[in-house]
C-alpha cells in the first residue's frame, strides 16, 4: 500500500540544536492528519522537509511516492503548501496573487475554478484589494486558494489559524473537512486543541521526537498536562475604578470607510480588560488610536491622563506596547533588545543592568542572554517581547494577540506573567483570539463592524446571551457581522 506521506527516522539539526531526532510516520490517502507540539518542538522544520525546502542529515520521506531529495521537482507540483507566516505577496491584489500563483504551476484560476469556488467566492468582493490589507481571516483563506490552485494531492498547512478570529477559524475547518471530501490528502500543524480534534489521527512531538500516534482523544488525555494544562486561578481583584483609560465617541475614518465607529468606554486602573472582535471589527485601529500611534478622525481618548489627539508622543512614553508581529530586533541578542528598549525609555545604565539580570532569571533565559532574537522558538519570543514592553514599569499596557500561534503549555505561562503585572498595579488592556483566555480579563468589550456590542465581565455576558462559554457569546456576536475586513 503507497501512502500520501511516508516518513523514516529522519534526522535535521541546525548546529548543536537538533530538530529532528528520527522521526517516522506515515499518513495515508485522503487522511486529514495533524501534528501538534509544543513551540520549537520540529514541527516546521518536519514540514520543510516535505516540501522539499529542507534536506533531512538522515533518513528518508516520501510524498505521493516520490522520494523529497531524489523527485523534489515532481514533489514541488502535487504538493500545496501553507507555511505558518502567510505565504503572500502583500503589495500584489488578491486576484494578481492568485494569478501568479497559478501561472508558477503552469495552470490558470479558471482551470481550477472548481475546487475554490466555495472559498474564493468569500473573497472575491475584494479582488482588487491588496492582500497586505486583507484582514487575518481574508488572508488566510486567500493563501489556501493559493495553495490549491494547481490542484494538489497533499496539501501541508503550518498552523494555517494563526491570528484567525474564532468564526472564521471555525470557517476554514470546514473548508478542509470539504476538501478531505474531495480526495485531497491534508497534514496539518496546530496549536489550538479544537482544531486537533477534527483530525483523523494526530501526531504529538516534542522536542524533535515523536511520542505518540493516534485518534486525537486518546493523544489529548495521555499527554493532558502539555496540550490541555488546568487553566489559571486567580483571586478576583477590584481594581481602582479612577480610570485608566476614557473613550468617547472616538471615530476613525479612511475614506468613506469608518474602521471605528464612535466608541466608548473605560478601562479601570489596575484592570485586566479585553477587547474583542473578529478580524476585521476595528479592534487593532483601535488599539493604535489609543497608543498615539494613529490619530482620531473624531472623539476623545485619555490614556494615563493624556490626550490621544493632541499628546500622543506624551500616550507613547507612558504606555507599554506588544504588537501582533513581534516588537523585537531578530538579529539583535536578547540582552541587546533589552537594553535598547530601556534606552529609548529613558531609563539609567545601572538601572538597566540590574533589571536586565532579574528579568533574565526570572524568565530563565539566562543561558540564552547572547542568543540572537531569531533563534528562540515562538513562545520564548513573546514572552520577551511582553517582558520588554514593561521593562520600564508602564501604568498601561497594550498587548495585541500576544499568544497567536503558541502551543497551550506556553499561553498559560505568558498569562501567569500577565497576571504578575496587573498584581504590581499595571493595567492590561489585551486583545486576543482564543476566549479561553477572554474568561481571565476582569471585563470584556466585544467590537463587530466597527461598534462596540457588548461590554461587561466574562459571567456578565454569558448571562445576557444565555450560554455557557465565551467562544458561543463570541460567536453570537460575529455571525452578525457584516463587513468581512477591515
Amino acid at each position: 500500500m503507497m501512502f500520501a506521506v511516508e516518513v523514516n527516522n529522519v534526522f535535521k539539526s541546525y548546529g548543536k540544536v537538533e530538530a529532528l531526532k528520527g522521526v517516522s510516520f506515515h499518513v495515508e490517502q485522503g487522511e486529514l492528519f495533524g501534528i501538534i507540539g509544543p513551540d520549537g518542538a520540529g514541527k516546521s522544520s518536519l514540514f520543510r522537509v516535505l516540501t522539499t525546502l529542507l534536506l533531512a542529515e538522515k533518513g528518508s520521506a516520501t510524498v505521493d511516492g516520490l522520494d523529497v531529495v531524489r523527485d523534489y521537482k515532481k514533489i514541488r507540483t502535487r504538493v500545496g503548501y501553507m507555511p505558518g507566516r502567510f505565504s503572500l505577496y502583500p503589495d500584489l491584489t488578491v486576484e494578481e496573487n492568485l494569478n501568479f500563483f497559478a501561472t508558477v504551476f503552469g495552470t490558470t484560476k479558471e482551470k481550477n475554478y472548481d475546487l475554490i469556488k466555495d472559498i474564493y467566492v468569500q473573497i472575491a468582493p475584494f479582488a482588487k484589494r491588496r492582500a497586505g490589507a486583507l484582514s487575518g481571516g481574508m488572508k488566510q483563506k486567500l493563501a489556501l486558494c493559493c495553495a490549491l490552485i494547481h490542484k494538489p494531492s497533499v496539501l501541508f498547512l503550518d498552523e494555517p489559524t494563526t491570528g484567525v478570529d474564532p468564526v472564521s477559524r471555525k470557517e476554514f475547518w470546514e473548508m478542509l473537512q470539504q476538501l478531505r471530501k474531495a480526495g485531497i490528502t491534508i497534514v496539518a500543524s496546530t496549536p489550538i486543541m479544537d482544531e486537533a480534534l477534527q483530525c483523523d489521527r494526530i501526531a504529538f512531538i516534542n522536542e524533535g521526537e515523536i511520542k505518540g500516534i493516534d485518534t486525537p482523544e486518546k493523544i489529548l488525555q495521555e499527554f493532558n498536562e502539555i496540550l490541555c494544562p488546568a487553566p489559571l486561578e486567580r483571586e478576583s481583584v477590584h481594581g481602582n475604578d479612577e480610570p485608566a483609560i476614557k473613550v468617547e465617541g472616538l471615530t476613525k475614518s479612511f475614506g468613506s470607510f469608518t474602521a471605528v465607529d464612535h466608541i466608548s468606554f473605560e478601562v479601570h486602573k489596575g484592570e485586566i480588560f479585553g477587547f474583542l472582535g473578529a478580524n476585521g471589527a476595528g479592534k487593532t485601529t483601535a488599539m493604535r488610536m489609543l497608543c498615539g500611534l494613529s490619530i482620531p478622525t473624531s472623539g476623545k481618548g485619555l490614556v494615563a491622563g493624556y490626550d490621544v489627539m493632541t499628546q500622543s508622543e506624551m500616550v507613547k512614553k507612558n504606555i507599554g506596547y506588544m504588537s501582533q508581529k513581534f516588537s523585537l530586533y531578530e538579529d539583535l541578542k536578547v540582552w541587546e533588545n533589552i537594553r535598547l528598549f530601556a534606552g529609548i525609555y529613558g531609563m539609567k545604565e545601572d538601572e538597566i543592568a540590574r533589571k536586565t539580570d532579574e528579568l533574565l532569571e526570572a524568565l530563565h533565559f539566562t543561558a540564552e542572554r547572547d542568543t540572537l532574537v531569531k533563534s528562540l522558538p515562538v513562545g520564548w519570543k513573546q514572552k520577551l517581547a511582553f517582558s520588554v514592553s514593561i521593562f520600564h514599569e508602564p501604568s498601561i499596557v497594550f498587548l495585541d494577540e500576544p499568544t497567536g500561534g503558541v502551543d497551550p503549555a506556553t499561553r498559560r505561562q505568558f498569562w501567569e506573567l500577565i497576571y504578575q503585572a496587573a498584581d504590581r498595579g499595571i493595567t492590561v488592556f489585551v486583545t486576543t483570539h482564543y476566549m479561553d483566555e477572554a474568561e481571565y480579563c476582569n471585563r470584556i468589550s466585544i467590537m463587530v463592524d466597527g461598534h462596540i456590542k457588548a461590554l461587561d465581565t466574562p459571567e456578565g455576558l454569558k448571562r445576557q446571551f444565555s450560554v455557557a462559554t465565551m467562544d458561543e457569546v463570541f460567536t453570537k456576536l460575529a455571525r452578525g457581522a457584516v463587513r468581512k475586513s477591515d
